[in-house]
């Protein structure tokens, strides 16, 4: 057994930190990705090399075309080394050319990807990442002769110019505005666009030009160009065998006549055991000067690697300021760094992935995410709130996304975005108690005139409560937390209770937070309604052993024991516990109906049994495959929230059941069923109700990792941050005898030990601060650097 690696499989494994996920074959069941992104330029990498770049906005600035196809994954940028006396050619990726590789390892890391392959003799590392606060991508490529004998090779990269919005389809229309030029002086080929086909510009219809300059450039001196598609596949060729490649020839087309193209042809001559190093720069600026002091930056191999370790080094820092040590190595690794990379690079930082590109912000989705800084850095936290606030409609309405850039977004009748914003802020001040916060300004989106972060919460709430039904639950419209119920309320008479517990959450805390505020007015009627919706949703929201999850437009109901199909739903449970709405016997005889209708060998469906037929009256959620994503699948942001709900509820032994059933890690101990990456979180699971029971999908995208990352953290290992302080309340494994955290709270920074001698799954009998007995389980904010805390369960 080889302890340098943890959770191996025929397809790959972690290192010992956890800190690297090593793919042993470019050969995997998907494309298993890594998102690299400083901000504000992100990318796409695979296992195989497939990808792509953009610049602020994966869809409507992107610089490289890539088309979604999760089965061939034939789109990226690609390097081609030939041997110049054999006229053999292959790719150290493996794709394009997919030639069987001697050896092959891909090294997906926080902020980097390294690639290490040999082909004969002929031993090649490539090293990608994104050098922080620049707009551009570096590819360090070393080349190694391992043999006895001299080498004479050729390098060509290649990749197509997307320039502006990634929907370009219709090519033979977009060519037509590129244009390119070989600069021999700056080993350098320049590309730019003359039309930018994005809703900006006051004189029509894509009127504006692409304000950018794109470039390929290479350390080393370029002894051919080409940028044209044609002229380097051939008519008719193909990226797995290029004419240019084949023989060993670029015809050096530039304008604005081809398809447009970036690759720089390489000599490189190597001596027996020598090396050589160089490197190719991808990116884009507003002017060709900044682009060619950026190229200037990173021409030696010291400045490529002090570039590098200064990306590793902010990965390290974000992601090293909340710590956990558990005997549980999957949470370690999860916990610790990928859940948290997961969502800042992929979710936050570059809103892409493969499974979906999106380049918007969701008015719930990045807030949601945005917890992930709370640990860490809360004016990451405080930044979204802000932005989020200020795409609110001045009537208390959202937008459901919006784009950056354009500021477009969709104004939907979907009923709880704007009620994620208070819960936001009540996240926000159970970590820092800065109630300061509130009292910040923000203009509306529809409206300059400026108003508190209170003001815009209340809006948010208040517009909830007026649109409730007359039995007193919430309107679904065109959906709640669940898209998928699209059709469910669009007549305005279809009922939530998912809504109604998820609102009585909201107005418990907002009921504290306007006395603190000194606003009686609006805590009398938070107080006198989250009563009255209490009441509807124990009475009329209870089906005997479960709750039911809406009501339709003609008043039948979803997520009921008659249904046929979509008897019982999983939110409508979680959150009865969560949110404190439903009666004891009510939290406790709903979450029975979970355990024993919903979870599952991988986790808690979202709903059972799945819709066979589509319903009109529900929406596209009934219209999937059953079984897969929302339909009889397990949906794992949903899921997250069962840990909270058993945890609540005292069971945490079912807690922890649902964490190994959606961990990445342990699912991906079978990888060709699973299909996913074992290292971050899929957005969905496919049920029993799919052929393809264990199927993981949706991979990056999903606001699961957030969540999984707070309620490991919070809801398992019972550390988590309240107004009073730092509560400590484990719902652990009973065979743990210990685990410990290292996380800031409000300035200090404590260091947790817990003991288990007595085999126990929740309780603590003895709670220690800097040596001090504290009686219960809350350590009040200390005024120190550092805290040391031994806790005894």
């Amino acid at each position: 057994m080889n302890t340098d690696r943890q959770f191996e499989t025929e397809l790959g494994y972690f290192n010992q930190e956890g800190t690297e996920y090593i793919i042993k074959t470019p050969r995997t069941p998907k494309p298993w990705i890594n998102v690299l992104s400083n901000g504000r330029y992100g990318l796409t990498i695979s296992g195989g090399g497939g990808g792509f770049s953009w610049l602020d906005h994966s869809e409507f600035n992107r610089i490289t075309r890539w088309h979604q196809d999760m089965v061939k994954d034939d789109w990226g940028k690609y390097i081609y080394v030939r041997d110049n006396d054999t006229g053999e050619f292959w790719s150290p990726t493996w794709l394009p050319v997919k030639t069987d590789l001697d050896e092959y390892q891909c090294r997906h890391g926080f902020g980097y990807t390294v690639f290490q392959s040999r082909v004969g003799k002929i031993q090649i590392t490539l090293t990608l990442f994104i050098p922080m606060n620049e707009q551009m991508e570096i590819w360090d490529v070393e080349i190694e002769n391992l043999g006895s004998e001299p080498r004479s090779l050729s390098l060509f990269n290649y990749f197509e110019w997307t320039l502006g919005s990634s929907n370009d389809h219709h090519r033979e229309f977009h060519k037509n505005f590129i244009e390119t030029k070989f600069d021999s002086d700056a080993n350098t080929i320049w590309a730019s666009k003359r039309l930018w086909d994005i809703a900006l510009g006051d004189r029509g219809h894509w009127n504006i030009e692409h304000p950018f300059n794109a470039f390929l450039s290479c350390t080393s001196k370029a002894t051919g160009f080409e940028c044209d598609k044609e002229a380097f596949l051939g008519q008719y060729g193909s990226v797995e065998k290029p004419d240019a490649v084949s023989s060993n020839g670029s015809q050096g087309k530039q304008g604005v006549w081809q398809d447009a193209i970036a690759s720089l042809k390489i000599p490189v001559e190597l001596a027996p055991g020598a090396k050589q190093n160089l490197a190719y720069l991808i990116g884009m600026y507003d002017s060709t000067r900044n682009c060619q002091i950026a190229i200037e930056k990173y021409q030696t191999q010291d400045q490529r690697i002090s570039a590098l370790n200064a990306v590793k080094a902010y990965w390290s820092e974000m992601l090293g300021a909340h710590q956990m040590e558990t005997p549980d190595a999957s949470i370690n690794i999860l916990a610790n760094g990928w859940l948290k990379y997961q969502t800042i690079s992929a979710r936050i930082y570059g809103r892409s992935a493969y499974y979906q590109q999106s380049g918007a912000y969701g008015f719930r989705d990045q807030l949601q995410d945005s917890q992930v800084f709370l640990p860490v850095d809360v004016s990451k936290t405080e930044k979204q709130i802000k932005l989020h606030a200020a795409h609110q409609y001045i009537d208390g309405s959202v937008l459901h996304w919006w784009h950056p850039i354009t500021e477009q977004g969709l104004h939907s009748g979907i009923a709880d975005n704007y009620l994620w914003l208070p819960f936001l802020v009540i996240s926000y001040l159970q970590e820092t108690d800065n109630i300061a916060l509130l009292q910040e300004q923000i203009p509306f989106y529809d409206d300059k005139q400026t108003e508190s972060i209170y003001e815009h919460c209340l809006k948010s709430i208040k517009r909830s409560l007026q649109r409730t039904s007359k039995r007193g639950l919430p309107f679904i419209g065109a959906g709640d937390w669940n898209d998928g119920l699209s059709a469910v309320g669009l007549e305005e008479q279809g009922e939530s209770v998912w809504l109604a517990h998820f609102l009585t959450f909201i107005l418990k805390e907002f009921i504290l937070i306007s006395g603190e505020m000194g606003d009686t007015k609006h805590q009398k009627l938070f107080q006198d309604t989250s009563l009255t919706l209490v009441n509807a949703i124990q009475t009329t929201g209870w089906d005997g052993d479960w709750f039911i999850r809406a009501t339709k437009d003609d008043g039948n109901i979803i997520g009921g024991k008659a249904c046929k199909e979509g008897k019982i739903y999983l939110n409508a449970q979680t959150w009865s516990v969560i949110s404190g709405s439903g009666t004891a016997e009510q939290q406790q005889k709903s979450m029975a109906a979970v355990n024993d209708h919903l979870l599952k060998d991988f986790g808690p469906l979202l709903l059972s049994p799945a819709y066979s037929e589509p319903d009109p009256l529900i929406g596209y959620l009934s219209r999937y495959a059953a079984g897969t994503r929302e339909n009889g699948g397990v949906y794992t942001h949903a899921a997250t929230w069962a840990i909270w709900a058993f945890a609540l509820q005292g069971q945490p032994e079912l807690a922890f059941k649902v964490y190994q059933g959606i961990s990445p890690i342990h699912n991906g101990m079978n990888p060709q069923r699973y299909l996913g990456e074992p290292y971050v979180t899929p957005g969905n699971i496919d049920g029993p109700d799919s052929d393809y029971y264990g199927r993981g999908g949706w991979t990056w995208y999903t606001g699961s990792a957030a969540w999984l990352y707070k309620m490991v953290s919070e809801r398992i290992l019972g550390i988590r941050p309240t107004r009073a302080g730092l509560v400590i309340d484990p719902a652990i494994p009973a065979e743990w005898k210990q685990y410990s955290m290292t996380r800031k709270f409000r300035e200090t920074v404590y260091t947790i030990h817990v003991s288990n001698p007595d085999k126990r799954s929740s309780g603590i009998s003895e709670l220690q601060v800097d040596g001090l007995i504290i009686q219960g389980n809350v350590i009040p904010p200390q005024h120190t650097k550092t805290c040391l805390v031994q806790v005894t369960m």
